[in-house]
């Protein structure tokens, strides 16, 4: 029982690692940003398609189903709790992995910049509304819009 306590935290921290996060992330080695500042024009809601890992799912979920599972019983029973864990697990994982898969609806905002022209960044923002002054941040990772 005590290796449960220790193990499953450790399954779902695991698992933790395959939710999207909202906004920019940045890696932790310098990097050049280019910034250019405009006002939304438009915008409108668009699905992004989500990451096909539904193996890995799989994989994860059959893992820690299986180590789970071998907690319980003594003998052939270890076996089949084993066995049993490992099946429910690799389902439970897949099932999570195809949710996360599954198009997703964000938003598109059109900026026209300041220095003449316009661009669309796809990014899912409650913070911004059509009209709105805007910094564009483009760097190693893609663009983003952060307020003025």
């Amino acid at each position: 029982m005590k290796k449960l306590l220790l193990i499953a935290p450790l399954c779902l921290i695991g698992l933790a690692g395959c939710d999207n996060m909202a906004g920019p992330s940045y890696s932790s080695t310098p990097a050049v940003q280019q910034a250019e500042t405009g006002v939304i024009v438009g915008v409108r809601t668009v699905q992004v398609a989500g990451a096909n890992s539904t193996a890995g799912g799989a994989i994860a979920g059959g893992l820690a189903g299986a180590v789970i599972g071998n907690q319980f019983g003594k003998g052939s029973g270890n076996a089949l709790m084993t066995g049993a864990g490992a099946i429910g697990g690799a389902l439970l994982g897949q099932q999570m992995a195809n949710n996360m898969a599954r198009p997703q609806l964000s938003r598109q905002w059109t900026v026209r910049l300041d220095g003449g022209g316009s661009v669309a960044v796809i990014q899912n923002s409650n913070n911004l509304y059509v009209g709105q002054h805007v910094r564009l941040v483009q760097d190693s990772n893609g663009a983003h819009l952060e307020p003025m």
